[in-house]
């Protein structure tokens, strides 16, 4: 009897032995699955529209120069202040307005009112701007308030950066806007000198170069994106479908990251919708490509038989992230589009 206990006794340890370490075994099997999933990052180019963007209306534009010498900020006690010419400015902004080739017609005003010895610019009233507007037959007004060149004293022979500084102010006819003006304020072109010559070399340079700075918020515009996709070294679909990512062969990644759709393994099933998002960005199906991450937030989650609670079995960080951009895509598209069809192309 004694022997047939310890018989007992022994393989009951041994039965929960082999149960702990087959626990074990598929505990580190996942852990090391897991640990093998990462994300790679991939830089894209997308066309955003204009941070202003025009009246229906609007396919020409008036440039004025609503600038007196006065109209400066003092940055600090110890800058240096080099007038800029501020016709110089205004002409060099109508020629990059033309030159971009978005619009019909460019005119140049001569100049605004502004009030004599004033050190701020005369700031339009929807009146005076819907007047202008008539007067001039254009449909906005890019209105240049000050300009000037910056740079703080500095011993000889020691560098110093020196600074061009505009403001500008966009009116638009109150017709189509909510806003009266959209106010450019302050774009800065950093440039290095070492002494008051080199300052004085720059300051020629200076028109052009804001010029084609200050005409940036009225047209589209490339903007480069950071996105991530799941990769497997270990799994042959998103191993080879990181192959024709880097190809920019979207059909191919596709094609491997769909063969996952139906995986038993629940993370190999949220890999793939989630890739599959990315898929439909770059193919400009932005509506699948949310519906897609709904359903990897979705496989995420998983329900506990115990509780019978849902439970979230996967990290949903970046599907919630990616999510937001996504939904700012699509509005930007829908700009874009309707800019577009404003200008007629």
């Amino acid at each position: 009897m004694k022997v047939e206990s310890r018989l007992q006794d022994r393989h009951k340890k041994v039965e929960v032995a082999s149960k702990l370490s087959s626990l074990i075994f598929t505990l580190s099997t996942f852990l090391f699955l897991t640990a093998c999933s990462e994300v790679l990052y991939l830089s894209v180019e997308q066309m955003v529209p204009p941070e202003v963007m025009p009246a229906k209306t609007a396919r020409s534009i008036g440039v004025v120069n609503n600038f007196s010498q006065h109209n400066v900020i003092i940055v600090n006690e110890d800058a240096v202040l080099f007038p800029c010419d501020a016709d110089s400015v205004k002409e060099q902004v109508a020629l990059s307005f033309a030159d971009a080739g978005v619009l019909d017609r460019v005119v140049v005003l001569d100049s605004l009112l502004y009030p004599a010895g004033g050190v701020a610019p005369h700031i339009l009233t929807q009146t005076e701007v819907n007047a202008l507007c008539a007067r001039l037959d254009v449909g906005m007004l890019y209105s240049v308030d000050y300009a000037c060149v910056t740079t703080n004293i500095a011993t000889p022979g020691v560098g110093r950066p020196v600074n061009a500084y505009l403001c500008s102010r966009i009116y638009l006819p109150d017709a189509d806007t909510l806003s009266v003006s959209c106010t450019i304020d302050k774009k800065s072109l950093e440039y290095w000198a070492y002494d008051t010559a080199e300052v004085r070399l720059f300051v020629p340079l200076v028109p052009q170069l804001l010029a084609e700075e200050a005409i940036e918020p009225c047209l589209p515009a490339w903007k480069e994106r950071e996105r991530v996709f799941y990769y497997d070294r270990l799994c042959y679909p998103l191993r080879e479908a990181k192959v024709y990512v880097r190809e920019g062969n979207w059909e191919g990644a596709a094609a491997e990251w769909r063969t996952m759709a139906g995986s038993k393994q629940r993370l190999r099933r949220f890999e793939s919708a989630y890739n599959m998002a990315l898929y439909y960005e770059m193919t400009d199906s932005i509506d699948q490509a949310i519906a897609s991450l709904d359903l990897a937030a979705q496989l995420a989650m998983k329900k506990n038989h115990k509780t019978g609670a849902t439970e979230q079995a996967i990290d949903t960080t970046l599907v919630g992230g990616y999510r937001t951009a996504l939904v700012r895509r699509k509005q930007e598209i829908e700009k874009i589009d309707r800019y577009l069809s404003q200008m007629g192309k």
